[in-house]
Order: C-alpha cells, then structure tokens, then sequence
C-alpha cells in the first residue's frame, strides 16, 4: 500500500485508533489519520463506508466507541469551546435558518461565535461566495446552490484552522465549484486544513494534495496525489487502492 509519511506531532488534526460500532455493524475499524498544516486531504469511499461518520465524530457530533480526536493540541473532552472554536464544518445539513436573511443568519453566526468586527467580516464573507445580491433574501427561498454557498460561508465565517466538507460541491454549478476550489487552496495556503469527502474526485484532488481511501471502516490507501496515477484513481478509485494494498 501507498502510504503518505506523516508526522502527528504538531498535525492541525489528529486521528488515532478510532473505532465505531453501530448495532452490530462496525463502521470504523481503529482508523489513525494525521492532517498536518496547510494540507487538503481528500477521504475517499463508497456508500456506507465511514467517511461521513469519521467527519461527525471529529466534529464533535458523534462519540467514537474507541480512540481520540485532538485538534491543534486540544481533545474536546477537555477543552470543549477551544476545540469547537477550531473547527469549520460543511456537511449535508445546512445549519442555516430558513427565515433569517442571507445577512442575519452571517450575523447570528458570527455573534455565536465571537468573531471580531463582525460586520466587516460577514461582508467578506458574503463576498467570497458571491452572496452580495441576496444579502437581504430569506434562506428558505435560496436554491439548493445558492443555500449551499450560503452554509460555506457560514462554516468559514470565523476563520477556522480545520475546515470539514463533507460533499462540500453538492448543488454547485460550475461557477460556483470552481470558486469554491479557489476558497480552499487559499485556505490551505495561508495554513489553514482541511479534510474533505466528494464523490466528484477531479474536484477533490484539484482541492488537496493528499488523498485517503476508507474500505469497510479501515484505511487502504493514504498517498500524496503526485506519487499515484491520478487519471486512473478517478476512473475507478476503490480498484487503484485495493491494487496498491
């Protein structure tokens, strides 16, 4: 198998043994990933396989059966707010409020979360994803496009130093995708990281330079994207990965 060397020590995110059990189905078999700064890694996998349960389990949202999650240093157990101040999270449910306006629900946001010069920075926000002509539009009548800029903006808002997207490109016309594909390589160039799951993996390896394929609740490949056969990963991933195991 391809293994990408990694260091845990000062990794933006450390994943270690983490194991989830649901009824009698085990979900993640004692996975161990290390996403250092100033990386993008693309977690990659059929269907049913754990990536979005890993993502809710290091967004605090779910508790892993076995294992730790530490984030910039800090396990949530500990440092609950810290942790939580650490992190971005875009994922299938939009966390937005149907009946605030674009603006408001930035505003709510950034009052939740203690950002400075709020203002100042719910207009860049709105800015970076092109929501300046709906700042005064409800969520709820938004497309399922614009709703999906709308929760990016909302996930960066506080200018986090990891950024989970779990299907970040849903619902993104081509505009729109390549946008957000310039939002994340800025992120990760100014130090930011971020570990993202897609099905669509030319967008996903344009984002990250690093790539992880989950197989059954386990790693089977975990590889820098220039030392794999990028072309024929994105044919057929889960056979590249289970040929280099």
């Amino acid at each position: 198998m391809i293994v990408a060397t990694e260091n845990s020590a000062g990794a933006a995110l450390s994943i270690s043994s983490v194991s989830k059990t649901f009824t009698s189905r085990c979900v993640l078999k004692s996975v161990t990933l290390q996403v250092q700064r100033g990386q993008g890694v693309c977690l990659c996998g059929v269907n049913g396989t754990g990536k979005s349960t890993l993502l809710r389990i290091v967004a605090g949202l779910l508790r892993p059966d076995g294992g730790s999650v530490v984030v910039n240093g800090r396990q949530r157990a500990d440092h609950p707010e810290q942790y939580k101040r650490q992190l971005g999270m875009i994922s299938h449910a939009s966390m937005i409020y149907a009946e605030l306006t674009v603006s408001e629900n930035l505003a709510f946001a950034a009052d939740l979360q203690g950002v400075p010069d709020r203002l100042g920075r719910v207009e860049e926000a709105m800015a970076d994803m092109g929501l300046g002509p709906f700042r005064h539009d409800r969520a709820g009548t938004l497309s399922r496009g614009w709703l999906q800029r709308l929760a990016i903006a909302r996930a960066l808002l506080h200018k986090p130093a990891v950024l989970l997207a779990d299907e970040p490109f849903t619902g993104l016309d081509v505009e729109a995708a390549g946008r957000l594909v310039g939002i994340f390589d800025n992120f990760v160039q100014n130090g930011g990281s971020v570990l993202m799951t897609t099905h669509d993996l030319r967008l996903g390896l344009r984002c990250c330079s690093r790539v992880v394929v989950l197989d059954r609740g386990a790693i089977i490949l975990d590889a820098v994207t220039d030392r794999i056969d990028v072309e024929r990963f994105s044919e057929d991933y889960l056979s590249y990965a289970r040929s280099q195991a």
